[in-house]
């Protein structure tokens, strides 16, 4: 395990700061193992890879048993980019690359939603109560297996995770017994130290001899989602806490093509805070690279002021959760203005725009 994490952890490359909103850059390279270096084997490894990266852009773990998705599969290596083969401790490994625009196109050809590469970080707390040793926080330098458990769960679905120090400034902000207690008030005001999008509190509980119980509960944009998992080892409920908080996350962001009822929508937003040309750009290439946004038009400049028409087919809320991920970008009050015939013009429109301010 610990090894097939290494080798994914190089082909999935998790880039800006520490539990922030991350931009994934490889959702389409798979390391798999291999028995040998024949076409055959590497034809086998190229399906199995492709499925888990159709897993990964739709957020769903459904399509992985999808017998629409089975003819893809069959031909998986016309998907591919390139591969090349990696050995570590007497495993061969082939690491395969697939076309993103060719993933993207079978996506909108089946229908399937598309969670955008823009995803939330992840701080996960964990706590253990064993039958031998009794309840404690669990860490990676007592617990290695579970950890490596954690993080190709993560790598394999594509949420970005991260893991507090546990240290003593960590323990005064959330000891044991809150963090058993699944406490919120006490998880975000640990978490304030890592700045995360979202927070995953664990315990996990032995109930026997090979018997395991976790019970879960997920942090994000103001939501709490509590869920249970339960599983013949530590390793197992760890593993199903990621990949259902994956699944809760991939429903809030995912693009979906019904989302907006095949209907277009203009949204206007408001930035204030471009001060510079280059400002322009990036906030530019941001809005018109978001999933959930079609075109992205620039209607007025007044200073570092500027106004933009977003063409969207995904619902207000969707959004402005999008918009919440990129930490450059701070939600301004809402003026919501009524005139006197009692009509309250509707948020995102040209009389209620969206504000931000760019940071």
């Amino acid at each position: 395990m610990a090894t097939a994490t290494k080798l994914l952890a190089l082909a999935l490359c998790l880039t800006m700061s520490l539990a922030q909103a991350r931009v994934i850059a490889d959702l389409y390279e798979v390391a798999e193992p291999v028995p040998s270096r024949s076409a055959s084997d590497r034809a086998a490894a190229a399906s199995r890879g492709l499925e888990q990266v159709f897993v990964r852009v739709t957020g769903d773990p459904a399509v992985a048993g999808s017998g629409a998705l089975s003819p893809a599969l069959r031909e998986a290596q016309s998907f591919m980019q390139g591969y090349r083969y990696l050995t570590e401790d007497d495993q061969l490994y082939v690491q395969l690359t697939f076309d993103p625009q060719a993933v993207a196109a079978k996506v909108h050809e089946l229908q399937l939603p598309m969670w955008p590469n823009n995803r939330p970080g992840t701080l996960v707390w964990l706590a253990v109560d064993s039958l031998q040793h009794g309840r404690s926080y669990l860490s990676e330098i007592e617990s290695p297996e579970v950890f490596s458990a954690l993080d190709a769960a993560g790598i394999a679905r594509g949420l970005p995770l991260d893991f507090p120090a546990l240290d003593s400034t960590d323990r005064r902000a959330l000891p044991l017994g809150n963090l058993w207690a699944q406490d919120e008030r006490a998880a975000k005001n640990a978490a304030a130290r890592y700045q995360p999008d979202a927070s995953l509190m664990g315990r996990l509980l032995q109930l026997s001899e090979g018997r395991w119980q976790g019970n879960w509960l997920l942090l994000h944009g103001g939501r709490s989602y509590a869920f249970d998992a339960t599983g013949d080892s530590l390793e197992a409920v760890a593993q199903q806490g990621i990949d259902e908080a994956a699944n809760l996350l991939a429903q809030r962001y995912a693009v979906r093509p019904d989302a907006g009822g095949g209907e277009t929508s203009s949204v206007v937003l408001e930035l204030v805070g471009v001060s510079t040309f280059a400002d322009y750009n990036e906030v530019s290439a941001y809005l018109r690279g978001l999933a959930q946004v079609s075109r992205a038009d620039l209607l007025q400049v007044d200073g570092e002021r500027m106004r933009f028409a977003l063409s969207t087919g995904v619902a207000m809320r969707n959004l402005r959760d999008a918009l919440a991920l990129n930490r450059k970008l701070r939600a301004e009050s809402e003026q919501d203005p009524i005139d006197l015939s009692g009509y309250r013009a509707p948020v995102g429109s040209a009389e209620n725009p969206l504000r931000y301010r760019w940071q």
